[in-house]
């Protein structure tokens, strides 16, 4: 028989069932267009069996949802809900190719739970990430970073949202032949010797700095390493072979590994898996994890090359410092120094001793007033019109930055004491510093830290209070720096003022003193040893509070992996560090995290003294 009496036979029968279906729905009384409840059943029925029935083992796909609907539109029935198709979708982006797209479609649920095509609109939250067409859904990676979209779909019948994971993979073979990359990973025995130095295990990184070298101890030269970072937007991989010391830096070229990492892994965690092959045995990763931020660092961080008697500025994810500063004729040494809260103005002391100051124009590093009165450390105002200076004469003075002229002086307290290493608060209304009762202006043992309040309207002091005492091991409570919100402190306490031997740890207080935490993770207490964990000294707020924390950084003599490791306590290295911490500080908790050395920073030099400030250029821009 031929497909065209075939054809003809079906639609006889078709028509026969409609004939049937009409005269049934007579007799019962529904061809008024009345419903009632004995109708539906046998109607839906018959429409199910003749056009919607899919062939017997066949399963549903957002595909096949034009073959397994009738002939109804999304106008001839009720749609109860929008669903897309398929849900949660994944696309893998492997060393930067594009994965090809996947088809999103959007159905709707009638109220029997048939499935019908809907037509409407759809859109991504993050374009960096993943795209989609407007009309059709296809939904495309981006390769510029992995991350979780949100797809959104809009229609007259209902909305619908899903979302689809886009995932970078990267490899580094290093020159490691197949064979042996697939021995990874293993599940051999715990490794004897492999030790993880740095970065430390839940360090907070922020966005777009240089990635840090990861550092490790133990293996030889002839061992292969296996490196891999993993999360559910990110993994990278990486062998390696003749590495002593242990070190790796993540590849900036033809990609910037790192950079794809810090943008694909929003306030999430990574782990971290170093495992080795001595040719014989692969033994068991150690392990870590860091948690990316959802920040970018800001600003400026001015600091004091110790050796080199010089102030540098290092712009942050810039790969080096920039010496700027014009000294004065007859000065060899620029020291303590501290920076406008708007970047413009640096105030700062000559020759050391007696210590006379002088501020400069940042744009330049042209020298605005030199002076040769002796003064010490200053504190500068937040658009560097006034400067506190004098500590070394038992007041501080107040005066504009380019005159000696006294406006105000801040007397030492009713108990005693001499005012010392001041700090403006980026509001402009509070001035912190330092009272010691022993020493001159930077060699003493015993100090608390006070705050005063500042008028500059009717030039004065007022409400002189004490905030942060000194402990019966930490005898000297110093360096106070405001957080950006004018609302805590953070201080060092160490066993003395001057920091080279100095055993000195951070802490943390609210303005009425109600809320006094140490900051023992970011100084490395519990994953450093004593000697190192309490190496920390001159804290600095960067001037803005981003992704959840404030971003401080320190000075600390700690061993930086195997880059850094003279312990000795007379001559190991100063350098900046920086640790998160959470905003807003919880009562009774310690609020940071693991510090991470400050990339750009010259490891042969002796750092200190950061002064984090706004880059002017930002702020006009």
């Amino acid at each position: 028989m031929s497909v065209r009496v075939l054809q003809m036979i079906d639609a006889c029968r078709q028509v026969s069932l409609s004939l049937v279906v009409a005269m049934a729905v007579a007799c019962t009384g529904g061809g008024d267009g009345e419903t009632r409840e004995d109708d539906g059943p046998g109607l839906t029925g018959l429409d199910s069996a003749t056009t919607d029935a899919p062939a017997t083992g066949s399963t549903s796909s957002a595909t096949e949802v034009a073959d397994e609907t009738s002939a109804d539109t999304e106008t001839d029935v009720e749609i109860v809900e929008v669903q897309i198709l398929p849900a949660s979708p994944f696309l893998e982006v492997v060393d930067g190719v594009l994965p090809a797209p996947i088809q999103l479609q959007a159905v709707g649920i009638t109220a029997a739970g048939a499935q019908v095509p809907v037509e409407g609109t759809w859109e991504v939250d993050r374009l960096d990430v993943a795209s989609v067409d407007t009309s059709t859904g296809e939904l495309a990676a981006s390769g510029l970073a992995g991350g979780i979209v949100t797809v959104d779909f809009t229609s007259a019948s209902g909305d619908a949202q899903t979302l689809a994971t886009v995932k970078l993979h990267y490899h580094d073979d290093g020159g490691v032949d197949d064979g042996t990359q697939n021995l990874f990973p293993g599940a051999g025995p715990a490794d004897p010797s492999l030790t993880l130095l740095y970065p430390y295990t839940d360090t907070v990184f922020p966005r777009d700095l240089t990635g840090p070298v990861v550092m490790w101890n133990g293996g030889t030269a002839t061992d292969t390493f296996y490196l891999h970072l993993e999360s559910p937007t990110f993994e990278y991989e990486a062998w390696m072979t003749g590495v002593d010391p242990g070190r790796y830096a993540f590849p900036t070229v033809p990609t910037d590994i790192w950079s794809k990492l810090t943008h694909s892994v929003v306030a999430d965690d990574i782990s971290v898996a170093l495992q080795r092959y001595d040719g014989a045995t692969v033994y068991q990763p150690v392990t870590s994890s860091w948690h990316i931020a959802d920040a970018d660092l800001i600003g400026i961080i001015y600091y004091w090359e110790v050796n080199n008697g010089n102030v540098v500025r290092l712009k942050l994810g810039d790969p080096a410092p920039e010496p700027f500063l014009q000294k004065p004729p007859g000065v060899t040494c620029v020291a303590c120094h501290s920076v406008s809260a708007d970047g413009t103005t640096l105030v700062a002391s000559f020759h050391g001793g007696y210590s006379p100051w002088g501020t400069f124009e940042t744009s330049d590093g042209a020298s605005l007033f030199a002076t040769d009165t002796t003064s010490g450390f200053q504190a500068i105002s937040p658009e560097g019109d006034y400067v506190v200076w004098g500590q070394t004469s038992g007041v501080a003075n107040l005066s504009t930055f380019d005159s000696l002229t006294v406006l105000a002086s801040l007397p030492p307290p009713a108990g005693g004491g001499f005012p010392a290493f001041p700090a403006w608060s980026p509001d402009g209304t509070k001035l912190a510093y330092t009272v010691r009762t022993d020493g001159n202006w930077l060699d003493f043992n015993h100090s608390s830290v006070w705050v005063s309040d500042v008028d500059l309207v009717t030039p004065g002091f007022a409400n002189d209070h004490l905030l942060v005492a000194p402990t019966a091991s930490r005898t000297a409570v110093t360096f106070p720096t405001w957080s950006p919100d004018s609302e805590w402190l953070a201080y060092g306490l160490a066993t003395q003022a001057r920091t080279r031997g100095a055993l000195g740890e951070l802490g943390l207080s609210n303005l009425d003193g109600s809320q006094q935490v140490m900051l023992d993770r970011g100084c490395g207490v519990g994953y450093l040893s004593g000697d190192q964990s309490s190496a920390c000294y001159e804290p600095t707020f960067m001037p803005e509070s981003r992704g959840g924390y404030f971003w401080l950084v320190f000075v600390s003599e700690r061993t930086y992996g195997n880059i850094l490791t003279n312990t000795d306590p007379v001559t190991r290295n100063k350098q900046l560090w920086v640790t998160a911490i959470d905003d807003p500080p919880q009562p009774g908790t310690d609020p940071s995290h693991p510090a991470f050395w400050l990339p750009g920073q010259e490891t042969n030099n002796q750092n200190m003294r950061g002064a984090w400030t706004l880059d002017p250029g930002d702020i006009a821009g």
